[in-house]
């Protein structure tokens, strides 16, 4: 029960952050905000410390209320990869479409803020449909290794 409850919490993490990601990055234009790398940069690094944060602070409380034994150390790194790593693999883009925009948008839809878009030079939903399943099936081959080691 309390592994439910802290998936619920992450899950509610990332809902909340998409949520306000869906404010600076649709709402505002509404009011006339207007895009710039200038600012966008800045804010897309912050967004990705808090991930970075939040992700550390998940392992390191889990450890804190541990035995702090060998196998609670690899508990609290995996808690932190696995956080950091839907982070990375764009768990919250597709939240931020899903729950707040109506929808991932169709295949022809080019996603430029990707940093995937600057990696490789294209990025759609399908492509980061698909990095997340692949995030999604290594934490849970991860998560298989960690507990039965």
């Amino acid at each position: 029960m309390k592994w439910l409850a802290f998936y619920f919490l992450v899950f509610l993490f990332f809902i909340f952050s998409s949520g306000l990601d869906f404010v600076v990055h649709k709402v505002l234009y509404g009011y006339g905000l207007r895009f710039s790398y200038d600012w966008a940069s800045i804010y897309w690094n912050f967004y990705g410390c808090i991930y970075l944060v939040f992700s550390i602070s998940v392992g390191f409380v889990y450890w804190l209320g541990s035995g702090k034994s060998r196998k609670d150390i690899k508990v609290a790194f995996a808690l932190f990869l696995s956080v950091y790593m839907l982070f990375l693999g764009g768990f919250a883009d597709i939240l931020w479409f899903v729950f707040w925009d109506g929808g991932l948008p169709n295949g022809e839809v080019v996603w430029w803020w990707s940093p995937w878009f600057w990696v490789f030079g294209f990025w759609n939903s399908f492509l980061q449909l698909l990095l997340l399943g692949l995030v999604f099936v290594s934490l849970g081959l991860f998560w298989i290794w960690i507990l039965r080691s």
